[in-house]
Formats: structure tokens, C-alpha cells, sequence
């Protein structure tokens, strides 16, 4: 459905009026006019591409604190779209920033204050199994364990950061936390899903996000408070994670996976964590290899390379560093090109009718990443992604600051 909008107000543009059916939308070809990206970026623009993106994301976020969901820059429109947990993305991003932002440059205190708020305001109590809890609503009727997942890892690191705020955000970060607890299932994941009005009788559905995500919250949440109970917890997702993942990879539980155990092993650096990282990354990379020439937004692919290097680094020879550190860097510059600059121009052609549009708000436009040079949208989801990427290859990499 977004597609057809896209395609059709892109007609109105060619043709003036009238609405292109979705079996006519390869009649239009478009094309973002840029400069290529250099075949590695040094340290100043991958400084430059965070500055820009960070910029973007406090542009785009309401008074209320939600984050407007994605945007047409060639167009000037936003799409009539949302997603809780994409939303929870945002602050999740904001936070990662904000603890590395030691000088803080990017001024991100009052935009995280105003994000914790909104989802402050969509939390309900819940009970389940003789656990008291607090949860982000995703839809009217259910809570969602990936966006009470990454609202706590948010606003741990702003505690982290900064310790005063602790008193004001402890009743959040323990009832999230007892969220992911009470929806641990026996032997298995986590349930995906609370119903409140369900009362006891809850699915036990996973997801493969939901469980990446509430697993790398509980190990975020263990070096905030070296809780044994939550140790205990992480301890039993993992030995499930490793039988499930190593019998069949999974994409979807592979980018938040691999950020819970650079964590983990960053704390106790077990043998068998390098094991499990480095076979399912050279699974992972290896779907890639065949896939350099896509136009599409690949930032969640290679961050959760990234976050998978910094458990491998240590015990790779250098041959095996050089291999690693070039699958980052290609996807680092490939996705360059995909962050939306002042300059860009959209090339839009229908038959012999061509076009072309120009950025016209720079603040609603300016450090947002494309979905596909094909797609030309910004949805806050790739550029946290994004973000998220180039941000740990700053710091965690390369050894950088902001």
C-alpha cells in the first residue's frame, strides 16, 4: 500500500494529475543523484553521518515525544503509518548516543526525556504468574516484548550516563524489566505478546526479534544491577538460543542476538560465546556476498556484524580481521549513500517524461536514510539501523569518540 501512495503521487509530479494503478508503477523509474561514496570512509565522515542522523531523528520527534514514522523527502509528505515498536527503535538509538556523547554535542537529554515520557504514557500494569509488571502497549490490546525490550535498554543508558536520573526512571526500568521476566516461557524464549485482558491465559508465541531483543535487555539490565536471578535467566535463553540458532540460523534474532552477547562476552569472555558468534556470522555474511549490488537499506544486516566483531577481534589472525573489517567497511560506504544531503535530487521518469526533485525541507530531510535508492522514503526504523551501525564502528571498532 505505501508503495502505490509512493507511485502515485510521484505520477501527479510527472503527469499533473491522475493516479497510476500499482500495475503501472514500473513504468516509473527513479533514481537519487549523488556522488558515489569513497570505497572506505574515514573517521571525520563517519562523525559527519551520525551528526546528520542524530540531527534528523530530534527533527522528526513530536512535542509528544513520538517519532514521525516515515517521510518523503523528494515529496515533502509523511506517510499515514506507525509502529510501537520501531518507535521504542528511536529511543533505543537516542540512548546509545547519549551514553557516548560525553561532551554532549548532540544534546540529546530533553529529546530522551520527551520519548521516555510518550512511552511512559503508553504503559499499562499487568499480572501474570504472581508477577507484578509494567508494559509498552504495541497495539490497544496487547504489550509487545520487543518495545518494552529496547524502552528499557533506552532508558538504562541514560541512567547510566546519568546517575542523578536514576530515582526518576527506577520504577520504569524494574517494572520493564519484570515484564521480560514474567514472559520468560520454561525451557524456551520469551512470549511475544502480553493480552491485559487475558488475564492467565496468555500464547506462548515467540518471535525471533522479541527473543533478540529481550535478551539483550536483561544482559543491559544484568550490568546495570548484577541481579543473579536475571543472570540465571539469561543464562538459561542462551543455552536455548544456542541449540535453536545453531540447528537452524535465523536472520531476525541474529542482529539483537549478537549485541546481548558482545555484552555477555565483554563480562566473561566464554569459549563457547566466540564459538556460537563466529559460526553464525560467517553463516550470516555468507548470504551477503552475492548481494553488493542491492540498492537496499542493509544497515540492521552489517550492525549486527559489527556487534559480532567486537566478540571475534581477539582471537582472529590478522587475515581473518582484514575479512571481517571489509564486509564492514563496503556496507558502511554502501549505506552512505543512502543518507539523504541537501544536494540529493530525485531523478523521477515516466515513459519519456522526466523530472527532477529537489530536497524542500532540509530539517525534515537532512541525515535520514533511504529505505532503497528505489524506495526514496526515510522510516525511522533503517536509520536507527544506520545509526546504530556507523556508531559502533566509531567507538567499538575503532576505538574513536564522537
Amino acid at each position: 500500500m505505501k508503495k502505490i501512495i509512493l507511485f502515485a503521487l510521484l505520477s501527479i509530479v510527472i503527469l499533473g494529475a491522475g493516479f497510476l494503478s500499482y500495475q503501472n508503477k514500473d513504468k516509473i523509474h527513479t533514481s537519487v543523484l549523488r556522488q558515489e561514496s569513497p570505497q572506505t570512509l574515514t573517521t571525520e565522515q563517519i562523525r559527519e553521518v551520525i551528526k546528520k542522523g542524530t540531527e534528523w531523528f530530534k527533527n522528526a520527534q513530536e512535542k509528544s515525544g513520538h517519532f514521525k514514522y516515515e517521510y518523503m523527502p523528494f515529496l515533502d509528505r509523511y506517510i499515514d503509518d506507525d509502529n510501537m515498536v520501531r518507535q521504542s527503535g528511536g529511543l533505543y538509538v537516542l540512548g546509545e548516543l547519549y551514553r557516548n556523547d560525553t561532551e554532549n554535542k548532540f544534546e540529546l537529554l530533553e529529546p530522551i526525556a520527551k520519548a521516555i515520557s510518550f512511552f511512559e504514557k503508553n504503559t499499562v500494569k499487568g499480572e501474570f504468574q504472581k508477577q507484578d509488571f509494567l508494559c509498552v502497549m504495541k497495539t490497544s490490546t496487547k504489550c509487545s516484548i520487543g518495545g518494552t525490550s529496547l524502552t528499557l535498554i533506552g532508558i538504562i543508558d541514560v541512567v547510566q550516563a546519568t546517575p542523578l536520573l536514576k530515582s526518576e526512571y527506577e520504577d520504569l526500568i524494574e517494572g520493564y524489566k519484570n515484564y521480560i521476566l514474567a514472559m520468560k516461557l520454561p525451557e524456551k524464549g520469551f512470549r511475544n505478546s502480553y493480552y491485559p485482558d487475558l488475564e492467565e491465559d496468555q500464547s506462548e508465541k515467540e518471535s525471533h526479534f522479541g527473543n533478540g531483543e529481550a535478551f539483550l535487555a536483561l544482559t543491559r539490565y544484568y550490568k546495570y544491577n548484577p541481579d543473579e536471578e536475571v543472570k540465571q535467566i539469561i543464562d538459561e535463553s542462551y543455552e536455548y538460543f544456542e541449540g535453536v540458532y545453531t540447528v537452524k540460523w535465523d536472520n531476525n534474532f541474529y542482529l539483537w542476538g549478537m549485541a546481548a552477547l558482545k555484552d555477555l562476552y565483554a563480562m566473561d569472555p566464554h569459549e563457547e560465546y566466540f564459538e556460537f558468534v563466529k559460526d553464525y556470522t560467517d553463516w550470516r555474511i555468507s548470504k551477503y556476498k552475492n548481494s553488493r549490488d542491492s540498492s537496499h537499506n542493509k544497515c540492521a544486516y552489517i550492525e549486527g556484524v559489527i556487534s559480532a566483531y567486537s566478540v571475534l577481534e581477539p582471537n582472529l589472525t590478522e587475515e581473518e580481521k582484514e575479512y571481517y573489517l571489509e564486509e564492514i567497511d563496503f556496507w558502511l560506504s554502501k549505506s552512505w549513500e543512502l543518507q539523504v544531503n541537501s544536494t540529493d535530487e530525485l531523478s523521477v521518469t515516466y515513459n519519456d517524461l522526466t523530472k527532477s526533485l529537489k530536497i524542500e525541507d532540509r530539517a525534515k530531510s537532512v541525515g535520514g536514510f533511504l529505505t532503497d535508492i528505489d524506495e526514496p522514503v526515510q522510516r525511522i526504523d533503517f536509520t536507527q539501523h544506520c545509526l546504530n551501525s556507523y556508531l559502533q564502528k566509531l567507538v567499538d571498532v575503532d576505538g574513536g569518540e564522537l
